[in-house]
């Protein structure tokens, strides 16, 4: 019987994202000014229910890079930006960034960038003479520049923020902006809120304020297009303004049931996140408009040095800042063919195609309602990875932007299925005994932990998987773990850690720089 290349998936996707190249005359290249967000570290000290980072300041595994940049890790996002042209930066929350203060003022003193915007829970605020004192530090740093910037700090303003560090420390930081800083048109204060939520409404009562007008799908600056779901200000009576911008709610789930949820609910948080893909992305989150209609490239750099343009994560070929170089991360996002078809044809065209093999991924991907990693959420599976960059070559063969003479170093096999017709291919696919239990009895080591959550994961529909596969992943499981479940209803689990675990599965470090910070660790303590 003839093998069937989808049984052993990942040969194939590493012959393809190594051999496959686009000739650089028929590459396209996206030279416009980039804009970065940037995680400094997971840890927080408000650890919002609804956030998905599930932030927390509780123990951690060596090595610490894993969960925040080291002083390395700083040095080599710096230059990264640096060498990027980039235009707009943002220093996010997801941990708490001002936990890494130093490396805000650092940012400020010596990224390349035309803008930066530091995204905060304002929690430092609380004692008013530490948040004079660092927003005094801050502007500091921005008159330490040689080029100039605009640093604009973003206060995170909403129900679940004030019950957990009151509205005071908001206050005090309104103030130090307000009475020392009003004049200074590159050091500006914003709020940002979500929609539905009232607690501007509290900043409007207590310094008297006036709203503005506000528009819809409006961007916060004129040079890089970030769009917002709504924008407006508040003008207060002695003329001073601040900027509020609304943003839609996202319900991050990664334990969505999508077995017996609610078709309706389903079908709103797939509307919401496709609306936030067209209308706030342009339908391609790994780009972004430049005023001059040019586009850039849009990177998202985890706290563990994880690199990708957003929505375009793939777990199987990692970016990360600790091994990588900058010019070896452009040239793996531009020639892996992968990476480089959702610059190229965007959103809706990657989910079109996996859609006509494996719509439950798609599905996932959507109403897991995480955007930073939607993209490591809807190539998860690698049977599916594999059709869709065969899919992806056909489409180029008949664009003329690939030649069947540059695929002549492919494998027999992969090139029979390249010139196979799409609806065989399709047959070919659902033929294959593969799925998300066989990748995980692919890997080396076997960690029962990892074995529970998929299960778990199984349990709520997030695979397509037989009643025969997941008896023969329960087999597996009983032989290596030593124990003796009968159904996978016998992990079922909703613990924090549980949780913590589902976040890992789709943010875990480049195993190659875990492994270079971990012998740096064990170099430093043997000194």
């Amino acid at each position: 019987m003839k093998k069937n290349i989808f049984d052993k998936p990942n040969t194939y996707i590493q012959e393809i994202v190594t051999k496959v190249r686009i000739r650089e005359d028929k590459l396209k290249k996206f030279k416009g000014k980039t804009m970065a967000f940037v995680f400094f570290t997971k840890f927080c000290d408000v650890q919002c229910s609804h956030c998905f980072f599930r932030s927390d300041n509780e123990g951690f595994d060596l090595p610490r890079e894993q969960y925040e940049f080291s002083k390395e890790g700083f040095e080599k996002f710096i230059k990264f930006i640096n060498n990027s042209n980039n235009g707009y930066l943002s220093i996010l929350g997801g941990g708490e960034p001002f936990k890494k203060f130093e490396y805000i003022k650092e940012t400020i003193r010596r990224a390349k960038t035309d803008r930066i915007v530091i995204v905060t829970s304002g929690m430092w605020g609380a004692d008013d003479k530490v948040c004079k004192n660092m927003i005094g530090e801050m502007y500091e740093a921005l008159c330490q520049r040689k080029t100039p910037t605009k640093v604009v700090l973003r206060i995170s303003m909403d129900k679940w923020h004030i019950a957990k560090i009151g509205i005071h420390c908001i206050f005090n930081i309104m103030d130090v902006f307000k009475n020392f800083f009003a004049d200074k048109e590159n050091f500006e204060l914003q709020l940002h809120t979500l929609t539905g939520d009232d607690s501007i409404e509290e900043v409007i009562e207590h310094y008297g304020c006036t709203k503005t007008n506000g528009e819809k799908y409006v961007s916060d600056n004129e040079e890089i297009f970030k769009i917002g779901l709504y924008r407006y200000a508040l003008h207060f009576p002695d003329r001073y303004k601040v900027g509020v911008g609304i943003a839609q709610i996202f319900h991050s789930n990664l334990k969505v049931n999508l077995k017996n949820s609610n078709t309706h609910q389903l079908e709103q948080l797939i509307t919401l996140f496709d609306n936030d893909m067209k209308y706030n992305s342009y339908s391609n989150p790994s780009l972004v408009k430049n005023k001059n209609n040019e586009w850039g490239l849009d990177f998202l750099i985890s706290y563990n040095g994880n690199i990708a343009t957003w929505g375009n994560e793939q777990l199987y070929s990692l970016n990360n800042l600790y091994t990588d170089s900058y010019e070896k991360i452009i040239s793996n996002i531009y020639h892996n063919v992968i990476s480089y078809s959702l610059l190229d044809k965007g959103y809706f065209y990657r989910t079109k195609i996996i859609s006509e093999v494996n719509p439950l991924a798609v599905l996932r991907s959507k109403t897991i309602h995480i955007r930073d990693y939607a993209g490591a959420s809807i190539l998860e599976e690698n049977h599916t990875v594999l059709y869709y960059a065969i899919r992806i070559i056909q489409d180029y063969l008949k664009e003329n932007v690939i030649t069947l003479e540059e695929l002549t170093g492919l494998s027999k096999e992969l090139l029979d299925m390249i010139n196979t017709k799409k609806f065989i291919l399709k047959r070919i696919y659902e033929n294959s005994s593969y799925s998300i239990i066989k990748q995980y009895m692919e890997k080396i080591n076997f960690h029962e932990e990892e074995w529970r959550d998929l299960f778990n994961l199984i349990y709520f529909g997030h695979y397509t998987v037989s009643k025969e596969q997941i008896e023969e992943g329960i087999q597996y499981y009983n032989i290596h773990a030593i124990q003796k479940i009968s159904k996978i209803e016998d992990v079922l689990e909703n613990s924090k850690e549980h949780y913590q675990r589902l976040i890992e599965r789709l943010t875990f470090m480049k195993p190659e720089a875990k492994k270079l910070c971990m012998e740096n660790y064990e170099r430093l303590k043997a000194i």
